[in-house]
């Protein structure tokens, strides 16, 4: 019972949190807001998404050390990136990536610009968020943790569904990156959430080695980075939301 309170907290919090911060994105929007199912839908496929990306990533672990390698063999500071790549940064984010190309499947040319793909992330981040802070919330130093950085897969999926949008954008007005933009959608996201787990859930230099001076750098610079990035990339998107508007896929006449 204690778990289910704690857990359920802790999934009331994100909602909260993670929803004013995506509600003030959406008004920000010119000339119009999106719509419900364009705001609702791929927030609910995030959430979805969450425990078959947890469950996938299991398995690919699993995979890998069928194959020979087994983590607990390699010293720790590569451990701890590759343990933070297969269980969180590659399986997780691939599988948002995923979301974010359903969501367009089914909403069709409802997507319109630039900005509607940043909330697009956003809204996938958000639902992903809340169901993992609903099965990880099982205490309450971790829900206590947990919230200073709640909306880390928001910012990330921002990023990815920016890059994305460029890619659309670009490939539209034939002119500019579109594959290398699709890529860094992929990649970058990847790489910041494998950084930040290295340093902090997987810090494997501290957990089993007691080194703090290489799991503490690891684990501050991970921290800091997404400190940064927890400011920098919603403020952005926010402020320059007419910019990014106006980056829209329609060709007037069409």
């Amino acid at each position: 019972m204690k778990v289910l309170i704690t857990s359920t907290i802790a999934a009331i919090i994100a909602l909260v949190i993670c929803g004013f911060i995506y509600l003030r994105m959406i008004k920000k929007e010119v000339p119009e807001t999106i719509g419900k199912l364009q705001a609702i839908l791929p927030a609910v496929l995030g959430g979805i998404c969450m425990p078959i990306s947890g469950v996938s990533g299991l398995g690919l672990l699993a995979a890998i050390q069928c194959m020979g390698i087994r983590i607990e063999t390699l010293p720790t500071l590569p451990a701890a990136f590759l343990a933070a790549f297969f269980m969180a940064g590659f399986v997780e984010e691939l599988f948002k990536f995923l979301v974010i190309i359903l969501t367009l499947v089914v909403l069709k040319n409802k997507v319109s610009n630039v900005y509607e793909y940043i909330l697009l992330g956003a809204a996938v981040g958000f639902g992903f968020t809340v169901v993992e802070d609903f099965s990880f919330g099982e205490s309450i130093f971790a829900l206590f943790i947990r919230i200073p950085l709640l909306f880390t897969h928001m910012t990330l999926n921002m990023i990815m569904g920016e890059f994305i949008g460029r890619a659309k954008y670009n490939h539209r007005k034939g002119e500019g990156h579109t594959l290398l933009y699709w890529a860094l959608g992929l990649i970058i996201p990847m790489g910041l959430h494998t950084l930040y787990d290295a340093g902090t859930i997987f810090n494997f230099p501290v957990l089993k080695d007691g080194d703090f001076i290489t799991g503490g750098i690891l684990g501050g610079a991970a921290i800091m980075i997404n400190i940064v990035l927890l400011i920098y990339v919603p403020v952005r998107a926010m402020k320059n939301a007419e910019k990014l508007s106006a980056l829209t896929f329609f060709i007037a006449g069409e």
